[in-house]
């Protein structure tokens, strides 16, 4: 066969190719049509929430008693929501007109909506230890999963308004939320101004905008494929560290290095195998590989922080700072989290150092801001307890942990309301 043959049979593949993909867009664009128009299999999409991108609990009108699986076990366990999709055992009316009770909010990620009744919880304990030191307290709580504290504190704030609430803690989780009040995915979030920093809409990368209405049945196919083989999660977050490198001045070469780094941060030893980095190890990645982002979370928790104190000025603001498997360092520590980090460009003690300085830095902001600090940190390294304070399937709390962070969070509360008794 000659040379010149070759690019002339090429050029015939070349067209069949091009006629057969015409032949099967226009097949599927004629069934799309019809299937529109006689309405057959019309697309079920889940709007994304208009505020806050998703919610973990919707309000029913009525009290539910909500199930989950505790992964790590496989335990089922029940929790009460009450009629506004909030975590307590006390209806909404008795939270709007009773004025004899100290009532307090809670919001934070999933290391606050954990599975587990809400008296296992930090928030539950912290409830039980104010009744049993004399304060009639109901702390309500309102947590989701990847939330940041800007969602979390937007989540609390229209029941602290219908319930008259007097606190709100805002539980920070030092191994991922400082991250998060960078992100963008379907999430409200700050963007800065020439007076400083403003809330943002929800981009929709991932979640289905709300109000908006698909007709087309093979998109929707299409979607549905690219979403199950994992395709549809890889395009998005090209796109949203597209975005993200862009703002933080950094080249997409970056961000495709960051997401290598996240691939390889998986490990098959555990549960859920992105468990090390969801919980610790993508906020350390992404401060190595966007150096000035660190800062720039802190700035944004700091604006928060003003924000609420200026929306709500007789609320006594709570910050506590919820650390991760990693900086609580209970031993002995699982050595699926160094054969992972020996993967990376970074160590297990520098992941410690940055997680000990964003605490410190945490504590710096509750003070400047006029807020109470929650000193969770030293209590659970303290613990000599034979019990794991977080599971080994996705390295959330344990009743342990919660039953000390309640108490550090009860105790504080308590030191608080004393102080201004005596002011």
């Amino acid at each position: 066969m000659g040379l010149s043959e070759r690019p002339s049979r090429f050029k015939r593949f070349l067209k069949t190719l091009a006629v057969y993909l015409a032949i099967t867009v226009a097949t599927l664009a004629i069934v799309d049509v019809v299937m529109i128009l006689l309405n057959l299999f019309p697309p079920h999409y889940t709007p994304g929430h208009p505020e806050l991108g998703w919610v973990s609990g919707s309000a029913t009108g009525r009290m539910e008693s909500v199930r989950c699986v505790e992964m790590s076990t496989g335990a089922v366990i029940h929790y009460d929501r009450n009629e506004d999709g909030i975590r307590t055992s006390l209806p909404a009316k008795r939270l709007r007109e009773d004025t004899s009770i100290l009532k307090i909010a809670v919001g934070g990620d999933s290391q606050t909506d954990l599975c587990a009744p809400n008296a296992a919880t930090h928030f539950g304990v912290m409830e039980t230890e104010l009744r049993r030191g004399g304060v009639p307290a109901a702390v309500f709580a309102y947590g989701a999963g990847k939330y940041s504290p800007l969602q979390a504190y937007i989540a609390v704030k229209k029941p602290i308004a219908d319930y008259h609430a007097d606190v709100l803690v805002l539980n920070i989780y030092t191994g991922n939320d400082v991250y998060d009040m960078l992100r963008l995915d379907d999430r409200p979030h700050f963007v800065k101004t020439e007076a400083g920093y403003r809330i943002a809409p929800p981009i929709w990368y991932q979640e289905s905008p709300p109000g908006q209405v698909y007709r087309s049945r093979v998109m929707f196919v299409l979607r549905s494929i690219a979403r199950k083989t994992g395709l549809r999660n890889v395009a998005v977050r090209i796109r949203y560290l597209r975005d993200v490198a862009r703002e933080q001045h950094q080249g997409f070469f970056a961000a495709l290095r960051y997401m290598n780094d996240l691939r390889k941060s998986a490990s098959s030893e555990i549960g859920y195998p992105a468990a090390f980095s969801a919980q610790m190890l993508n906020q350390q990645l992404f401060f190595y590989h966007f150096p000035g982002s660190r800062e720039e979370c802190l700035n944004r928790l700091r604006a928060l922080l003003h924000l609420i104190r200026q929306e709500q000025p007789n609320l006594m603001l709570v910050v506590s700072p919820i650390p991760s498997y990693e900086l609580v360092k209970q031993q002995p520590v699982d050595s699926a989290l160094f054969r992972v980090i020996r993967r990376l460009p970074i160590t297990y003690e520098q992941g410690i150092r940055e997680e000990e300085q964003l605490y410190e830095s945490l504590r710096g902001l509750a003070a400047e801001s006029g807020s109470v600090f929650v000193d969770d940190l030293g209590p659970l390294r303290a613990y000599s307890g034979k019990e794991r304070l977080f599971n080994d399937f996705d390295y959330h709390l344990l009743p342990p942990a919660s039953e000390i962070i309640g108490r550090a969070q009860a105790a504080a509360v308590a030191n608080s309301l004393r102080t201004m008794r005596r002011r």
